[in-house]
């Protein structure tokens, strides 16, 4: 992956909720991902996505395994709390596109809500932002 840049690790956050999480990827889901992406990368064009979302999915099931690929979610979220600066709004943003990815599909899996507190205790969040799951929808707040 020579051309992976902090962009490519926002795609890799997106679709570990939307895949790791549960096994699958949905239309809703995929739809999500594309949205999302274009909120927090306005600049990049649909084409750019396109191979940016291949390259992201071609490392994905490069690594083989669940363990191996939460590893590279861990090094996400180093390189996207780099790319953002530590900006806690942008991180905030951030978060709460993954929430939207995890609510897409109408049912919120345990292992997508594990996933984005991660994101929180990672970015050392926690008394900023506070996460709601009510079982079918998950809602954040940001108390910065």
């Amino acid at each position: 992956m020579a051309n992976w840049s902090q962009d490519h690790d926002l795609v890799y956050l997106f679709m570990c909720v939307s895949f790791l999480a549960d096994g699958e990827v949905d239309d809703a889901e995929k739809e999500a991902m594309r949205g999302n992406v274009k909120v927090m990368l306005p600049n990049v064009s649909d084409d750019n996505y396109q191979t940016m979302e291949d390259a992201v999915l071609e490392k994905f099931v490069s690594l083989g395994s669940d363990d191996a690929r939460k590893e590279q979610y861990k090094h996400s979220l180093g390189a996207v709390h780099g790319k953002y600066d530590g900006d806690d709004e942008s991180l905030f943003k951030v978060v709460k596109n993954l929430a939207y990815i995890a609510r897409a599909d109408d049912d919120i899996h345990e292992n997508e809500v594990e996933l984005i507190e991660t994101a929180v205790n990672v970015w050392k969040m926690n008394d900023k932002i506070s996460l709601m799951n009510t079982g079918s929808s998950l809602f954040v707040d940001y108390n910065g």
